[in-house]
């Protein structure tokens, strides 16, 4: 793995599954929740919200890509490649467990949490996003709490295993930030004539009919106006332009309308 390679995802889609015309709720049972951090500065909440985890987490797994620290990237600037160099000797120092030539398996001890905070601070420079390939809280049974991949601005975590309890902290720390960890999720599958349409977590995807290609039509924190027009269409005013959204039925139209505005109300306090 190299400095500038990204994670890729393969290139065939699989068939979307779609739904009727009611509006479809997760049935949680006993499933994880999967939250996604949404923020409009991902480096400067990436150290707060894993420290609101650290409480509840028992070891860290690191994925580094060590290529970045030679000179070649010196582009990156000096201070970063300094800053991924001492997180990567305070790692080390550490004896961590070697599961392959660029993991390393800590306990979050007190001499752990300062390795994890040099890795986090390291992850927020130009070279430290690829320096620091992959980052994982654990619990007690090795099962990740929280996860982030720096280059691509990601973070995620699964409840459990991270508890509510945490997942609410995080939530408080963002409540007067602009940013949301959402839980992920399909609030609604419908059709149209010509294509298929999803509500998931905070952006609406339209799809073809075969659901072999999809595309996100609009994103519910980026619209800066919101209209309902003839009782059944929504139509949003986007940095991209004006997109619109059939969704067939007032009833669908007022739910999709309602949730969209509750989520940006707790993005960034903006009123659709």
């Amino acid at each position: 793995m190299r400095c500038d390679e990204r994670s890729c995802r393969g290139s065939r889609k699989v068939p979307e599954k779609r739904g009727g015309d009611a509006g479809e709720r997760p049935d949680d049972g006993d499933e994880p929740r999967h939250y996604l951090l949404d923020s409009d500065d991902y480096r400067r909440d990436l150290v707060p919200v894993f420290s609101e985890a650290v409480p509840v987490a028992s070891a860290v797994r690191a994925e580094l890509d060590e290529s970045c620290l030679d000179g070649e990237h010196g582009a990156f600037g000096e201070d970063g490649i300094e800053r991924c160099a001492d997180a990567l000797a305070t790692v080390d120092a550490l004896d961590p467990e070697r599961p392959d030539d660029g993991t390393r398996v800590f306990s979050l001890d007190r001499d752990g949490e300062d390795a994890l905070f040099a890795l986090l601070d390291a992850a927020t420079t130009m070279v430290g996003e690829n320096f620091v390939f992959r980052l994982a809280l654990l619990d007690e049974r090795g099962d990740e709490l929280l996860v982030t991949i720096p280059h691509e601005s990601m973070l995620w975590g699964e409840s459990p295993p991270l508890p509510e309890a945490a997942v609410a902290s995080i939530r408080d720390l963002l409540a007067d930030r602009v940013g949301l960890f959402a839980a992920s999720t399909v609030h609604e599958r419908w059709e149209t004539d010509d294509h298929a349409y999803r509500f998931e977590t905070t952006a609406i995807v339209q799809s073809t009919l075969d659901g072999w290609r999809s595309r996100t039509h609009c994103s519910a924190l980026s619209a800066r106006r919101l209209d309902v027009v003839d009782g059944t269409t929504l139509v949003f005013d986007t940095p991209t332009g004006e997109k619109v959204v059939p969704c067939v039925t007032p009833e669908r139209a007022e739910r999709v309308a309602n949730t969209v505005r509750s989520l940006r109300r707790r993005y960034d306090g903006t009123r659709l």
